[in-house]
């Protein structure tokens, strides 16, 4: 598997679309990315296009990998988001295992 994977990628009747990626730096960091183009983004920020970032450092990526099991992370947020925006269920998760990761957004 590669080291970069799309955990969804939503188009929606509306226009509307968002897209989170995940990656691993090669030191062993994961990092989510998100882009969506909505209404909400606009009415938000003045413009359709929003972009995000969750980093996690390398404790808390090692500590996600434990929790969910897994010797491939990105393999397994792939099955764990199963194409839908499942970030409040990973949110949860992260939050009840004290899971930190830092939020940027662009």
């Amino acid at each position: 598997m590669e080291n970069k994977v799309i955990l969804y990628d939503i188009k929606e009747d509306n226009g509307d679309s968002f897209v989170l990626r995940a990656f691993m730096f090669p030191d062993g960091r994961l990092v989510l990315e998100g882009q969506d183009f909505c209404e909400t983004a606009k009415n938000w920020f003045g413009d359709e296009e929003y972009e995000y970032y969750y980093t996690f450092n390398i404790e808390y990526t090692n500590k996600l990998k434990a929790v969910l099991k897994s010797d491939n992370l990105l393999k397994t947020l792939v099955e764990f988001f199963s194409g839908e925006m499942s970030y409040e269920k990973f949110k949860k998760l992260c939050e009840d295992n004290d899971i930190k990761f830092a939020t940027h957004v662009i």
